[in-house]
């Protein structure tokens, strides 16, 4: 697709990170391919992989993870904006013959700054002209709420199965290569495995849900002991108002499932057939204003 742009993150801060995502999906016309990591070596490994648009780091110790990737990068010429810590801005340096942008980590919320930063980067490479987004969508440096989370969601389902994807093809190589080589190949595909957990992408999401839900997942477990972590996701899911269709493709399974998984979630909440389970999780929060129990 034109206009189409790739980009790798590897931040270890959780709560960075969303502010991150947020301002690199805003820097393109079309959505950006995105994937992130929470270490140097799988950041490496992914962009060695993919060859990506732009690297953006943001680690606790930046100096150390940008040695880290410039001793193991075979493409020092991939530009990279790192997010720095205020006790870096004077210190920090890098390869002569790698090309690097900083970013203060104070100014990480006000999307206009990191955004521009990005376009800036994207316009030096000069393969297709950036089209800016209008300035109304830019909401003050807030996130955008369940459409947000909702992209969010899809990019760490995007993510697994991209991994999975280069995990398949290392295995189709590796009877063709030495053993050397092949010890290589099993660093990548064990760190793939790591990146592609799902109990730390679970994890993940939860913590980003919670700066948008603050409470939900806390008290809906307390109310409904019974729920799973797969039910109190699909619960995530439906009261972030995302279709069957998305949640389908999300849990790999087909609409009798979907529906099944819905009955017995109200089940397991007591509720009545008449009941609209969307509504319910809408309203838990709202014990005042709650109809359905």
């Amino acid at each position: 697709m034109a206009g189409k742009r790739s980009i790798v993150i590897g931040c270890d801060d959780v709560y960075i990170l969303p502010a991150i995502l947020n301002c690199a999906r805003e820097a393109t016309s079309f959505p950006p391919t995105i994937i992130s990591a929470t270490g140097i070596t799988d950041t490496v490994s992914i962009a060695e992989t993919i060859r990506p648009d732009l690297i953006i780091l943001c680690f606790r110790n930046n100096q150390q993870s940008l040695n880290d990737f410039f001793l193991r990068s075979k493409q020092p010429g991939l530009p990279i904006i790192c997010i720095t810590h205020k006790f870096e801005n004077e210190t920090l340096k890098w390869n002569k013959d790698c090309i690097v942008f900083t970013c203060p980590v104070e100014n990480i919320n006000d999307k206009n700054y990191l955004t521009l930063r990005i376009q800036s980067v994207f316009l030096l490479g000069n393969k297709t002209p950036v089209q800016y987004p209008a300035q109304d969508n830019f909401r003050h440096g807030q996130f955008e709420g369940t459409k947000d989370l909702s992209l969010h969601v899809m990019e760490l389902d995007q993510k697994v199965e991209f991994l999975l994807r280069i995990k398949d093809r290392i295995a189709d190589l590796y009877p063709q290569v030495d053993d050397p080589t092949r010890k290589k190949l099993v660093s990548i595909v064990n760190s793939i495995k790591m990146s592609a957990n799902n109990n730390k992408l679970w994890d993940d999401f939860k913590l980003y849900y919670e700066q948008k839900n603050p409470d939900f997942l806390m008290f809906l477990a307390k109310k409904h002991p019974e729920l799973t972590a797969k039910d109190l996701k699909y619960c995530c899911y439906l009261k972030m108002n995302m279709s069957n269709d998305d949640i389908r493709n999300l849990l790999g399974i087909n609409q009798e499932s979907v529906r099944t998984h819905k009955y017995r979630l109200k089940k397991k909440m007591a509720l009545s057939k008449e009941q609209d389970l969307r509504k319910y999780l809408c309203s838990v929060m709202q014990p005042q204003k709650n109809l359905y129990n």
